[in-house]
């Protein structure tokens, strides 16, 4: 492969790992997780699988249509995100346990988890704009919004889109006991306009810096 497809892949699998070490610190800080991973979560407690297990799942249902309305969001990207997040998710807090840095050791720390919070916040928003921006295939949970702004040739925003996909996840995971809070509303309503201006502002500047 030529250097430039390794500088992105490079790049994507960065951005798949920080959108799993976000989602790590919004577990930590203990008020909610992001929408999409707090609908996982609450699937997952009535089912016998791990949540890994039940976001690659719920991303492979939605993978069919996406595909079939936007064949160019099949990539190295989408697999990996699809088949990665939920089991960095997985080995992360196992590490942490090793360490003795669990969510309940930390319950009663309020600065340490708002510092979670906003961390968490910062590198989830960041590593979704990174593997997004490297154009190798995208996961169909982040492809929806792409997909509606093409075909409303940029009427609808992606990033309105993204809030409503957000605040769908959020209402069937607070049905389903997933972990929500303030930050599942926080990140439902600003995930896709933080996302955009990452994408905007940073990202593509990084990017082009390295003439991906």
């Amino acid at each position: 492969m030529k250097k430039i497809e390794w500088k992105r892949i490079l790049y994507m699998i960065l951005g798949v790992c920080c959108i799993g070490i976000g989602t790590v610190c919004l577990r930590f800080a203990g008020f909610g997780t992001d929408p999409f991973s707090c609908m996982n979560l609450g699937v997952s407690n009535h089912l016998p699988i791990s949540y890994g297990t039940c976001q690659l799942t719920i991303n492979l249902l939605l993978f069919i249509p996406v595909l079939l309305l936007c064949p160019k969001s099949f990539g190295i990207g989408a697999l990996f995100n699809m088949f990665g997040i939920g089991y960095i998710v997985e080995l992360c807090l196992w590490l942490c346990g090793l360490f003795g840095l669990t969510v309940e050791n930390i319950t009663d720390l309020l600065t340490v988890r708002i510092l979670f919070l906003i961390v968490g916040i910062v590198i989830f928003c960041f590593g979704v704009a990174l593997y997004m921006e490297c154009d190798l295939g995208v996961a169909p949970y982040d492809m929806i919004g792409q997909i509606v702004e093409d075909r409303t040739d940029g009427k609808i925003k992606f990033k309105w889109v993204r809030v409503s996909l957000d605040l769908l996840c959020m209402l069937i995971g607070f049905f389903l006991g997933g972990s929500i809070g303030v930050a599942t509303v926080g990140v439902a309503f600003f995930t896709g306009p933080v996302v955009s201006w990452f994408r905007d502002k940073i990202v593509r500047k990084l990017m082009d810096s390295y003439e991906l």
